[in-house]
């Protein structure tokens, strides 16, 4: 049985939310007695609005954030390991050095967001729109992109290793210098993609638009296998 103290305790705690003078994440969490780099692990926010939210260096490992607004949010150097972030909204949102290893972004929309050096590793990013986006050196090893839109994202020095990209659009994507090795390429568009200095060394290609047959030998140069 609840006793009258602890009832009186949660009183007043919502009564202090509810009276806080800000709409900030954070600020709202440690009237609550939490703390923000611990306390969000594993938590449901699922659907949660936190459009504009301050979160950087914030503590997401497995948490579930499906659905959740996330537009022009801060979460740089967040710790996104194992997260749910289906179908969220992360447009304009910075995610500079954040880990988001194994995380799970299918249909995810980061237009315009910038990943500078993020670490997805693993992450399911089937179908995600990354149109716009900034990822310049951030690892995707392993990553699952297929169906991705990379329309005029910027994947300078990218480290793509092994990651499935079947029918992605890299349509006026810039690749200078993205490791694709081992990449199953099969089915991309690469229609006006700056493919100077990437590596193909094994990577897939097939059915591709936007290569030429001189383009596609200087692949095959570089190491690429064209699956007929």
């Amino acid at each position: 049985m609840v006793s009258e103290r602890s009832l009186n305790r949660l009183r007043e705690l919502i009564q202090r939310i509810v009276e806080a003078e800000t709409d900030d994440f954070f600020e709202l969490a440690k009237i609550a007695g939490l703390n923000p780099s611990k306390d969000f692990s594993t938590a449901n926010l699922s659907g949660l609005d936190l459009r504009s939210a301050q979160l950087k260096g914030a503590n997401f490992i497995a948490t579930d954030l499906s659905q959740a607004n996330l537009v022009n949010a801060n979460l740089a150097e967040a710790n996104l390991i194992n997260a749910n972030l289906i179908g969220a909204k992360l447009i304009n949102a910075t995610l500079d050095s954040a880990s988001l290893v194994s995380a799970d972004m299918m249909g995810v929309s980061l237009v315009n967001a910038t990943l500078l050096s993020a670490n997805l590793t693993g992450a399911n990013l089937t179908k995600a729109n990354l149109s716009h986006a900034d990822l310049r050196r951030a690892v995707l090893v392993g990553c699952k992109l297929d169906g991705a839109i990379l329309y005029l994202a910027s994947l300078n020095h990218v480290d793509l290793r092994r990651s499935s990209l079947t029918t992605a659009n890299f349509r006026s994507a810039n690749l200078y210098g993205t490791n694709l090795s081992y990449a199953d390429l099969r089915g991309a568009d690469l229609t006006d993609a700056n493919l100077a200095g990437a590596t193909f060394e094994k990577a897939l290609l097939g059915d591709n638009q936007g290569l030429t047959k001189e383009v596609i030998a200087d692949l095959q140069q570089r190491g690429a296998i064209v699956d007929h």
